[in-house]
């Protein structure tokens, strides 16, 4: 991608230099699309972040019940199981994680656009708060996640201690399979920007 200059911002949504008798309506309706696009995307985020906290509170609820001991013995008798659900959980704490920062550049991003758009519309609107510094919730429930994928990983070391004392190939076996989760999280997950041009198709001809 392509940095633009402030100049060129402007020429594209302001001044629209290539339509400069509809300079106005295009800075006009790009505002209003920034605006729709970004309350549209801070709904999303709390959409995906209640997914994400039923699935975080389900896992965990199924890991608790595996471990409860009766009688000296776990319910769950088969230690693969725990292990799988401790990883189930550290991926879906990952993936929130992941999908939080995802949502917040997303949103920002919007916000951004309104900050630039707005000057010549509404004024300083957005721009203009009445409080010079509060808590974000979006960065809290960011870290909540953060804390959430690192209890799991706690977990899952405890899990293998309970069930394998120092078994030294399950710890290690254990750490690879984290890693790889990360490793495709972080490598196939990530979208990327590209100038592909796109295909069409008519429907009904060969």
């Amino acid at each position: 991608m392509r940095e633009i200059s402030e100049e060129e911002y402007k020429n594209s949504f302001m001044n629209s230099s290539a339509i400069p008798d509809k300079a106005e309506e295009i800075h006009k309706k790009a505002y209003e699309i920034a605006n729709e696009n970004r309350k549209f995307e801070i709904s999303n985020y709390w959409t995906r972040a209640s997914y994400y906290w039923l699935f975080q509170a389900s896992v965990y609820a199924g890991y608790f019940y595996s471990i409860t001991a009766e009688n000296n013995e776990y319910l769950c008798k088969n230690p693969e199981i725990i292990v799988v659900v401790t990883c189930l959980g550290f991926l879906t704490a990952f993936a929130w994680y992941l999908s939080n920062k995802g949502s917040k550049q997303w949103q920002k991003n919007w916000e951004n656009h309104v900050d630039e758009l707005e000057n010549g519309i509404t004024g300083p609107l957005y721009k203009t708060v009445s409080d010079n510094g509060t808590w974000s919730v979006s960065k809290i429930n960011e870290l909540v996640s953060l804390f959430s994928f690192i209890a799991w990983i706690f977990l899952g070391f405890k899990t293998i201690h309970s069930f394998w004392a120092y078994n030294i190939f399950v710890f290690v076996s254990y750490i690879l399979i984290l890693g790889l989760i990360v490793f495709v999280f972080l490598w196939f997950g990530k979208g990327l920007s590209n100038n592909k041009k796109p295909k069409f198709f008519k429907r009904g001809e060969e």
